[in-house]
């Protein structure tokens, strides 16, 4: 099964960004696919730093166990499987983690066009509004938006 990690995105305007890849019709979150002995926040960070030259800040909770040489990470907002038929891969099962983060350096920011074919940074109240977004974003939205 693929393990896939993607992230609501905000700026610091409350903006989340979505992207649209090529052969697709629909608005997604950033994020990518978690390569062999990666954890999910480094591949998180690559998979942003490679699409699109950002560096990202996770937001969300951690687990607070108190012990000196703990290091907590944070938790995805949610984490899910998916089977579908695509064009790319045929029959597809995967597991999808979405964390929440921000972003502060936008003035950086380079979009590799191999993989996106469009971006847009958009306010909740209007991604709410969207046709073509696949529908577990404006849900996770609500859960994170404020």
């Amino acid at each position: 099964m693929r393990q896939v990690v993607r992230a609501l995105l905000r700026n610091s305007e409350g903006k989340y960004l979505l992207v649209m890849h090529h052969k697709s019709t629909d608005w997604t979150t950033p994020g990518g696919h978690i390569e062999p002995e990666e954890t999910l926040h480094k591949a998180l960070k690559r998979e942003i730093k490679e699409e699109f030259n950002l560096k990202i800040k996770f937001l969300w909770d951690k687990v607070d166990l108190g012990i000196e040489h703990i290091h907590e990470q944070v938790l995805p907002v949610a984490m899910y499987k998916i089977k579908y038929t695509s064009k790319k891969f045929g029959k597809t099962k995967k597991c999808e983690y979405i964390f929440h983060a921000c972003v502060d350096n936008l003035e950086s920011m380079k979009i590799q066009e191999k993989e996106i074919k469009d971006h847009v940074w958009m306010s909740p109240e209007d991604i709410y509004k969207l046709e073509n977004i696949f529908p577990q974003i404006p849900l996770l939205l609500k859960k994170v938006a404020i």
